[in-house]
């Protein structure tokens, strides 16, 4: 079942330094019906997710995805900050990276990562992917 059928569409937050991984994993969950709002860095995330207030999340999204290595903050890091933020304790944080190295996978996944997805994604399964990914992190 398509995004699209669905009452309310997903809202996802994807955080990658590779702008044209962002618009293509973007076109590829927007065609499916989700309201994506894309971040090119960590810090842009920290400021979409109103991170540096203890308060009220900035926005209800339904699932974050973040790309593992990138610069400066690295998803890692904005995994730790999303969970140590009160308002997102339960949210989704899927971590995806084209990495092969076990040891920054599983230091994504214990810093709160509900899931991981490896790049490259195909295409045809992208959005069915992250759906059953949100469903499983959510029980």
């Amino acid at each position: 079942m398509a995004l699209s059928a669905r009452a309310t569409p997903m809202k996802i937050l994807l955080v990658d330094d590779d702008e044209l991984f962002l618009e293509f994993a973007a076109a590829m969950l927007s065609a499916d019906g989700a309201a994506v709002e894309t971040c090119a860095s960590a810090a842009e995330a920290i400021t979409a997710l109103n991170l540096d207030d203890e308060g009220k999340p900035a926005r209800d999204f339904d699932a974050v995805l973040i790309d593992i290595v990138m610069p400066e903050v690295s998803g890692t890091e904005l995994c730790s900050l999303i969970r140590g933020h009160a308002g997102y304790s339960a949210l989704p944080v899927l971590m995806i990276s084209a990495t092969r190295d076990m040891s920054l996978i599983d230091q994504a996944l214990t810093a709160g990562g509900s899931s991981y997805i490896q790049k490259p994604i195909q295409a045809a399964t992208f959005a069915d992917e992250i759906r059953q990914k949100i469903a499983a992190a959510r029980g």
